[in-house]
């Protein structure tokens, strides 16, 4: 096969696979789509990936990818979910500095008492 046939062949089995993901998807409850929404965006974007990448491919990668056993996109969103993920550190660390900045706020907004001598903002005149 040439090299544009192969192309061909994988954007429109790729096209496929998602096509079928999605109609799989709305076939589950409201519930259960809203617990596969991770999955339903990682699945999206490996797809938009591939096809950003479909340009950049060798005809090796290509065939082997057409002839694959089973989902393109499963296969990458499985080798994505088995990556230990730092996002969850990153995000804790996130919060616990915002936490900190938000503490410091509270004397900018409510102005700092020095002592209690009827000079705060919150004493009455």
């Amino acid at each position: 096969m040439d090299e544009n046939t192969l192309k061909n062949l994988l954007w429109q089995r790729m096209y496929l696979e998602l096509q079928v993901f999605k109609y799989s998807v709305l076939q589950q409850s409201k519930e259960e789509i809203y617990h596969s929404s991770y999955q339903i965006e990682i699945f999206v974007n490996i797809y938009e990936i591939l096809m950003e990448e479909l340009e950049n491919l060798d005809e090796e990668t290509m065939t082997v990818l057409i002839y694959q056993n089973g989902s393109i996109l499963r296969f990458f969103y499985e080798e994505w979910m088995a990556r230990e993920d730092s996002i969850f550190d990153e995000l804790k660390t996130c919060v616990i500095n915002e936490l900190d900045n938000i503490g410091g706020l509270y004397d900018w907004f409510y102005g700092k008492e020095d002592e209690d001598d009827g000079t705060g903002s919150d004493q009455a005149a």
